[in-house]
């Protein structure tokens, strides 16, 4: 992929419009998975750009995700505003387990 803006043309992405810090983004490149959270709505939103699909997560531990990257074995970790603790799931959307931090804000 080389990255340009007709690589997303299969995605519908919602016509939802976010403030700076109610977002963040990342790209699973060998999964072609484009990974969004909504801090507001706790939820995280994984787009296969070459499928054109999306798969929309929640769960108890995803409460206002404020930070995404990619992880070992093309995964996604996810911090949690005023949780010790970060969330590792699969880009299919699963959540593989939680780890905890000695840290106030991960």
């Amino acid at each position: 992929m080389d990255g340009v803006e007709s690589d997303f043309d299969n995605v519908k992405f919602s016509s939802k419009t976010y403030n700076p810090g109610d977002i963040n983004v990342t790209f699973v490149q060998s999964k072609n998975t484009l990974v969004l959270t909504d801090r507001l709505a706790h939820t995280v939103y994984m787009y296969d750009i070459v499928k054109g699909t999306a798969r929309i997560v929640t769960d108890e531990n995803i409460q206002q995700p404020t930070g995404a990257c990619v992880g070992l074995g093309d995964t996604v970790l996810l911090c949690i505003k005023n949780n010790p603790f970060i969330v590792h799931l699969t880009v299919e959307g699963d959540i593989l387990t939680t780890y905890p931090v000695d840290m106030k804000y991960p």
